[in-house]
């Protein structure tokens, strides 16, 4: 059953083993909001996510699947980490003094089923 979730039509089964996956690694530098949409940028939907706060001093802050809610706080040093779901988005807001690491799996979008037209 699909699900809308930014706008967009996900059909992706987390834990399904035979979906095509490839991993991803984005760095986000010190002082800096990042906003990932990963249907537009890598034709897929992250399965499982990493935020790690490099940054010894301050804090980060994120937000998932979403443009209006509020940002969530990453202290400094620590990470977070989403599995067996189906992200479209991530914003992540780094502190001042060092960069945080995106990785993630992602699961390729279905190819669309040809029609017959040319």
């Amino acid at each position: 059953m699909p699900t809308t979730i930014q706008g967009f039509e996900v059909i992706t089964r987390p834990k399904d083993t035979q979906v095509e996956s490839f991993p991803i690694f984005i760095t986000v530098p010190a002082a800096t909001t990042r906003t990932v949409t990963f249907p537009t940028e890598y034709l897929a939907i992250a399965i499982s996510l990493m935020i790690d706060n490099h940054d010894a001093a301050n804090a980060a802050s994120y937000r998932i699947n979403s443009d209006v809610d509020p940002m969530i706080n990453l202290t400094a040093s620590s990470f977070r980490s989403f599995s067996d779901m189906n992200i479209v988005s991530v914003t992540v807001t780094t502190g001042a003094a060092g960069p945080c690491i995106i990785s993630g799996q992602m699961a390729a979008l279905p190819k669309p089923l040809n029609l017959g037209f040319l």
